[in-house]
């Protein structure tokens, strides 16, 4: 029988959408308690270290956040377990066939018993769906809280494709 609350993780039992390589160690850091739940987080220091790339240890990420440099919700954590959770709508697909598109959320649509279907509408006004496991929330509104690269994360048409493939070639004529 347990006594008490469970400690530790197992890297191969932690949520595929904290996207942990399996051979890295036995153990993934598990989120303390907190606003937001186990499965629906992301914890603080998988956000640093993997995420953003602020740090390249546990013990670098540590030293973040015993500097106060961390606020979240407008209130300054020292805990690199702290659970931050996904507020904005702004998104990245890490999954599919959309790869690497960024846009806005619109509409999401719930299947019980199967993929949950987000609707994703990006700068140029194309719309797109995905799995709602395949999407990583990067902001709020039209802004993201990571600086993205002018023009990235749009995926052009075939057509659009061409064009642009024809005049890069004509102008290197």
């Amino acid at each position: 029988m347990a006594r008490g609350p469970k400690k530790h993780l197992k890297r191969v039992a932690a949520p595929k959408h904290w996207m942990l390589d399996k051979l890295t160690g036995v153990f993934a850091p598990r989120p303390s308690t907190g606003p937001h739940k186990l499965r629906e987080c992301l914890p603080l220091i998988i956000f640093l270290r993997n995420r953003l790339k602020y740090a390249l240890t546990g013990d670098e990420v540590k030293k973040i956040c015993m500097q106060r440099f961390i606020k979240i919700d407008g209130k300054v954590r020292t805990d690199v377990t702290y659970p931050t959770g996904f507020m904005g709508n702004m998104c990245m697909v890490t999954g599919g066939a959309n790869l690497g598109r960024i846009g806005v959320i619109t509409n999401r649509e719930k299947h019980p018993g199967s993929f949950d279907v987000v609707h994703v509408k990006d700068s140029t006004g194309n719309s797109f769906a995905t799995r709602l496991s395949n999407i990583f929330v990067i902001g709020k509104g039209n802004k993201p809280w990571v600086s993205l690269p002018r023009g990235k994360g749009i995926r052009l048409t075939i057509a659009e494709e061409r064009d642009k493939r024809l005049a890069a070639k004509q102008s290197s004529s």
